[in-house]
This record gives structure tokens, sequence and C-alpha cells, in this order.
């Protein structure tokens, strides 16, 4: 059944009484196991499932109160003893119990975890040997976690999970259901025979997923039901004198399932149901979505191969998610360079603010991918692409400066929140704006697009009316097709978008407009006053002068900027996925202890085995891969902590993120630049080592621009390993091995004649034992047209100049003490 909605947005009841619903607390099992809560040490059951008559054979009554050793022999009950004395129960289930009863004996799964100072003992059938081998198991999950690994896009991994899980689970259809931020939930990928409806794409309401279940998906990976048309079995006694409160199931893999959720999988048809979901940074992202058209029991370790997977895709989404707008974020870093590029090109400074960013490629439409853009200043409009008449911008301009709380503010539905935007949707349904300062707005727009939703039903649940008149939301009957058309919305801007004209308007107002206005102040000043004319023409002289000055600091800030861009970039394109093989590695080690434990159980279960699984197990020498394999994970465990140190000190180095002044530790500037120094310290062909030596002293934490700072330390550095570098193009080996070429770095609390706590200061040395400086030059090092060095080197020498500059800025000071043979030294002083 199709229907349609003309409302931009579906107004929902206003009912929350799923979100009220205890789930956690239900006081009942599902029927396909048994569950004890039990009293530590002597593992006293103080209450029970009112099933062990038909699953153990046992009335409940007569096992209250009792030691569950009455149910295990007692080298089975010491040996569950041992267990329950791990702290993490996670590292030890399933604990395989072989149950003691009148006329046989049951092999069972136990499944442990402590709630509220009890122990929770839950008892499934072990299905494994009717299901999968342990080797089969092994290299089935192997190769799904192999595959899902494999995924370049958001899409792949997607499509590839739900394919795997169903292959793993033997379930009629397996979905992926996404959460947008507003909680409602979109299928994105579907496995599924064909001779089933397709769900793919269709759109969920945020309350088929209750605030109470989502936090139980954050607290447990996975959840079964296997027969919706259960009925539950009450834990007795309904109180348990000591512990007379409600008993916590949220970690039950056996809880019973809210009536609710039950009448709503009875609605779609479904006979059995088991849900993984997908965590990233400590939030619900989504869920794997398995169901079958008739009862089913998924075994114990299928489900655990089944959370492994979920965690495994739960680890590659933020890497893919960030990889699908990493080259965009540098495309528009790209743009925003080029802008402020544009707006220090123009000649006529006093007007080119507009000029700069409008008529050159690329341009402000290219910076937030709009169709239009317009620029309101002091009363002048204008604009680029299609905008609406400088009338209407003018009345949007009053409206933001009543409005605007931020400097920065976006809508992709402007007729909602302002309803005269109506009358031009075609052309700004859509507004991103930034304000420069007063009465100076830069504004950005985009159409109209209509669009209809598909949803799984119509999302306005029904309403029933209890007894007492009390109304209460009812699970939807139907699942067909119902869309709904959203009209007056655009394509919604980018929170990346938002942060690159975020970042640009930072970029005018620090750079250029306070420039601008300045010049324009004193132009002002002058017409006013002839006779003060000769005054302030030496005042514009200034101004221009320090306007030169500070663009040959932005564009070697600029340079700079680029390489903090790189270091920052190769750092996140290796921290990804380090993070993610260091990560996956705490994981890998523990399913391999249980898989070889379960292996070992294996061994002790089938004594002798038979020549062919003999044959088999000599070959793979398994008491050497028992042995060696977390030698094995700790090697690589190790590599990969040297690999995230290696990417902390790169990003450390960049502080890409820092543009402030900040308390920082200055060792960690320096080692950082060491460290992306150290393949032009290593011994390479004709150049012998390069030593430094680190003689760091106490330092406290200094309130810098670190970046900056890290320049500084870049260019000293750099300037003493090409003099050292130099020294050994005029030396044998053997003349320097005698006295190594050696970089001496120290560092001091130093305090001037006053002796005062506020006049104390940082000192910095970094000293070189190469061919020194000759006294007639070294006046001149710190100056910005002079150098040494030729050809490329030429930009290596200039940096002496930057770092001048630098230290300036943080109120220090830099000097340089040297003489021709007997090296450089280097000082830096800085304030605390």
């Amino acid at each position: 059944m199709n229907s349609s909605n003309e409302d931009s947005t579906i107004q929902f009841v206003d009912l929350i009484n799923c979100d009220r619903e205890p789930i956690h607390i239900p006081g009942s099992i599902q029927p396909h196991g048994v569950l004890f809560v039990l009293q530590e040490p002597d593992l006293k059951i103080l209450r029970v499932s009112s099933n062990t008559l038909s699953f153990l054979g046992v009335p409940p009554e007569s096992l209250l109160n009792q030691s569950l050793s009455k149910l295990l022999d007692p080298y089975a009950f010491d040996s569950l003893k041992q267990s329950l004395s791990q702290l993490e129960l996670e590292n030890v289930n399933p604990l395989k119990l072989s149950l003691k009863l009148e006329n046989k004996s049951l092999l069972c799964n136990g499944i442990a975890h402590r709630s509220q100072e009890l122990l929770i003992l839950e008892l499934e059938h072990s299905l494994t040997p009717e299901v999968l081998s342990f080797l089969d198991l092994y290299h089935l999950v192997r190769t799904s976690a192999s595959s899902i690994q494999k995924a370049k896009t958001l899409e792949e991994l997607c499509q590839t999970a739900v394919k795997e899980i169903r292959k793993l689970t033997g379930m009629d259809r397996v979905m992926i259901y996404k959460f947008d931020p507003q909680g409602h939930g979109t299928i994105v990928a579907e496995d599924k025979p064909d001779t089933l409806s397709p769900f793919l794409g269709l759109r969920y309401p945020a309350s088929d997923v209750p605030k109470q279940a989502r936090r139980l998906y954050l607290e447990n990976w996975i959840r079964l039901i296997a027969d919706v048309n259960y009925q539950p079995v009450e834990i007795i006694p309904t109180t348990a004198h000591l512990y007379d409160q409600s008993l916590d199931l949220s970690f039950s893999v056996l809880r019973s399932v809210s009536p609710l959720h039950i009448q709503y999988l009875k609605n779609m048809g479904v006979g059995a149901s088991m849900s993984i979901s997908l965590i990233v940074e400590q939030k619900l992202w989504g869920l794997i979505a398995c169901h079958h058209y008739s009862p089913k029991q998924i075994a114990y370790e299928v489900r655990t191969a089944c959370e492994f997977l979920g965690q495994v895709m739960s680890s590659q989404i933020p890497y893919l998610e960030a990889n699908e707008d990493q080259d965009y974020k540098l495309y528009l870093k790209s743009i925003q360079n080029k802008l402020i590029e544009y707006v220090f090109a123009e000649n006529n400074f006093e007007n080119n603010f507009t000029d700069g960013l409008l008529k050159h490629q690329p341009n402000l439409l290219n910076l937030a991918q709009a169709n239009g853009a317009a620029i309101w200043f002091n009363g002048d409009c204008k604009v680029i692409g299609n905008t609406p008449e400088r009338e209407e911008i003018q009345a949007l301009v009053e409206w933001l400066a009543q409005t605007m709380s931020q400097n920065v503010f976006q809508t992709n539905s402007l007729p909602l929140l302002y309803p005269q935007a109506e009358t031009f949707k075609e052309v700004a349904s859509g507004l991103l704006a930034i304000a420069i300062s007063a009465n100076q707005y830069i504004l950005w727009f985009r159409p109209e697009v209509i669009h209809t939703v598909n949803w799984a039903g119509n999302p306005n649940k029904p309403v029933e009316i209890d007894e007492d008149g009390t109304e209460r939301l009812s699970p939807r009957g139907s699942f067909e097709l119902w869309q709904e058309t959203v009209q007056l919305t655009s394509q919604p801007w980018k929170p990346c978008e938002v942060e690159a004209v975020d970042e640009l308007r930072t970029a005018l107002v620090g750079i250029v407009l306070r420039q601008a206005n300045e010049l324009a102040k004193l132009n002002q000043a002058l017409r006013q006053s002839e006779a003060e004319q000769r005054h302030k023409a030496m005042q514009l002289e200034q101004a221009l002068q320090e306007l030169q000055h500070t663009q040959v600091r932005l564009i070697q800030s600029a340079k700079m900027s680029s390489l903090g861009q790189l270091v920052a970039g190769i750092a996140h394109e290796i921290n990804n996925p380090i993070n993610f093989i260091y990560g996956n590695l705490t994981h890998a080690d523990t399913y391999i202890n249980n898989l070889l434990k379960l292996l070992h159980l294996y061994q002790q279960e089938l004594a002798t085995p038979g020549s062919e699984l003999q044959k088999e197990l000599e070959a793979t020498n398994v008491e050497f891969v028992r042995e060696d394999l977390p030698k094995l994970l700790q090697s690589m465990q190790a590599g990969a902590s040297r690999i995230r140190d290696i990417v902390y000190s790169l990003r450390n180095f960049s502080r890409l993120d820092e543009s402030k002044l900040k308390s920082v530790d200055i060792h960690e500037g320096l080692d950082s630049t060491l460290l992306i120094l150290s393949n032009r310290l290593k011994a390479r062909l004709g150049f012998p080592e390069i030593q430094v030596v680190k003689e760091y002293s106490y330092l406290p934490l200094i309130e810098c621009y670190a970046s900056e700072l890290n320049q500084v330390f870049m260019a000293l550095l750099t300037n003493a390993i090409d003099a050292l570098e130099e020294r050994h193009r005029q030396h044998t080996l053997d003349e320097i091995a005698a006295k190594p070429s050696k970089i001496t770095i120290r560092t001091s609390v130093v305090s001037s004649d006053r002796q005062s706590v506020t006049d104390k200061k940082v000192l910095i040395q970094i000293i070189d034992n190469g061919m020194g400086i000759a006294e007639d030059i070294q006046p001149k090092i710190f100056d910005p047209i002079f150098s040494t060095k030729s050809g490329d080197k030429r930009l290596r020498g200039m940096s002496l100049a930057i770092s001048h500059q630098i230290v300036e800025k943080h109120q220090g000071q830099i000097t340089c003490i040297s003489s021709l043979g007997k090296g450089a030294e280097f000082r830096v002083e800085l304030p605390i």
C-alpha cells in the first residue's frame, strides 16, 4: 500500500510509554535455557527459573536454598568455582558443564555474569557438535572477518557483513539498520532469498527502538529471540528474602522480551530474531538485524562468532567514514587557502575584500558547494550564482542580525524558520551564513530539493486507550511502503563545510578585515584634517610596511601549514589502520585464548582421535602453535605500539588543531622534531651518524603557540644538520670517527639579575660541533634577505629569520654564539 503525505514533516504522537517500559527487570526468561541466581562462594541457589523440570528433570522448588553441587559432580563443581574466581567472567564463558541427572548426563553451555552482588548462571543446551565442528567454525569466522576487513567503502562493508552473518547463522533475512542524528533508522544493506520482499532503503521511526532498549544494545553486543511465540518462564520466588528487589537482567542472554517488541515482530511475520550492536565511539551507530520466519535457536559459539564480526565491523566503520570525508576536507582546505591568497593578491587593499572572494576560481561557491553566495558589506551587496533579490537579501540580513547567537548560522529548511523565504525557496531553501562584524555578512544559498522518504509503514503509530484512560502507543500492524513527500528543504550542509566557512571567517576577521579597517580609518583621518596629512601619511606608511611584513609571515605560515597538513594527513592515514590493528589485537588475543581453550577441551573430550584427525594434528603441530601464537601476538602488539608512538609524535609536531596559546611541554616539541628528522641523523652513504645528546632539565609548562615554536626547533636543528653534513664533506671518515659529529640539546630555567619569580625564563640551547659561523656574518643571520645557502637550501636559511619573528612574538630572545671551526650554539630564551 502506497500512501502520500504532502506535509514537510511527520507529527509523531507525543507518548513515551515504550520508553518507560522496564525491560531490564522482566522477572522471567525465554524457555530455551534455565537461569540460576547464586550466592557466592558456596553457590547456594537463591532463585531459579521455573522450567527446570522440563529442562533438567528436577522440580525447581527442590533446588531452592541448595548448593549447585547437587547438579554437578565434585570435580565439575570445583572446576566451575575455579573458573568463577576470575574477575572478568566474559573471559571464561562459555563454561562447558556436564550435569549429573538421574537417568542421564547433560552437556550444557554455562554463561555467567554478576548483578547486584549475585552470580547469575544461565544454561543452554550445547548445540555446537550439531552445527559446526571447531575447525569449521574457526575457518568460517576467519574467512568472514577477512572479507569484512577488505571492504574499501562503507557500502561495501555493510553488504559484506550481512552476507557473512547470514552465511554463519542461516537466518532468512539479515539487514543493517543505521541510525541518523534524530534516531530514525534506515536499512542500508540486506541479504535474503529472492522470494522475500526487499526492505532495503526503508526508513523506521526512532520510536521503534525505545531509549532503554538502546541503552541495553550499548551494554550487550548480541541479543537472541529464539521463538517469538514462547511462553515466558517465571523466576521463583518472585522476591528473594534478603534481596527483596527486582532482579536486574540487563546482561542476561535469556532475558524475557518486551510484549510490545514481541507484538512488533509478530506483526512483521517474524518467528525468531537476533540483533548485533554496531557501536562507534561509545554510541549506537546501528544494528545488524537478523530475521527468521520460523523459530530458530542459534548456538552460543555461533552467536559469539557473530558478536566478534560485529565488533570487527564497528572498528572499521569510523575508518571508512573518515576516509570518505578526508579528501573532501583537504579539498575545502585548499580552497580556503586560495581565497585568502586572492585577498592578499589584490592591489587596492581597501576595496579588495569582496573582489578577492568572488572574481577568481575557485570562489565562495566552491568553499561550501553552494548554488549562490552574497557578501553584505556595510550596505553594499555583491552576489555570485543564483541568489534572492537584493531587497530580499537585505531583509534576510536584518533578520540574521536579530537571530544569530553565534558567528555561524546554518539550516537546510530556511522557510520553516524564516517564513518570508518561501517566496524564494527555489534558490534559498538552505542557508549558511557567517558574521564578519556588525553589518558585514557572507551568505551561501542552496535551492529546494523535493524528495520522498520511504517509511516501513505509517510511522504515526496507533494509539490505544487503557481502561484507566491512559493513552499508549501500539506496534504498527502494517509495514508496507508508506511515502512522505518533503518540501522546503535543501541538501544539508556537511559539518566539514560549516567548519570551512567558520575558519574563513576567522581568517578574514583576524588577518584581512582588521588591516583593511585600519587603513580605512587612516585615509579618513587624512581627509578630515589637511594639517595632519604628513603625520597620517607616516602612519599609513608604517601600516603598509606592517602589512607587507604580515604578508611575508603569512606566506611562510601557509608553507608551514601545508607541511602541517601533510604531516597530519600522513599521521591520520597511519593512525586509523594502526588503531584498528592495535585495538583488535586485544580481541584477537582473547578469542585465540578462548579458541585454544576450546581446542584443549575438544582434545580432552576426544581422547582417541581418528587417524585422519591425528595426522592433521601432527602436521599442524598444535602444541608449538599454542606456545608460539601468544608470543607472536605480543610481538605484533609491540610493533603496533611503536607505530602509534611515531604517529603521536607526528601529530604532536604538526599540532594542526592548536592555533591558540596553550600550555605545553617544550621537551615534547623537541622530541617530536627529532623524530621527524631522524632519517637525516642516521648514517647514510657518505654521511656518518650524527649523535644527539639530550641534557634536559626539569621545565615547567610554558604558554606558547605550539606549532610555531616547533617550526623554530625544526629550523635550528635543520641548520645544525646542514652544518654537520658540510663538515662531513670536508673531513675524512677517520677524522670524523675520532671526533664524531654531535648535536647537544640542553634545557634549563634561568633568572635575570633581579631574581624575581616573574623574570624566570626557559633556556633552550642547540649546540653543534660543525664548521661554525664567521663573526662578520653572525649579525646578518636573522635578516630575511640574507642567506649563506644557495638553491633550494636558501629557503631553509630564510627560516632563521622566521624563527626570530616567532621568538619575538613570544616576547623571547634568540641569539647565536659561534666561531669558525668551533661549531655554533643557538640560544632561545622564552618567558615562563
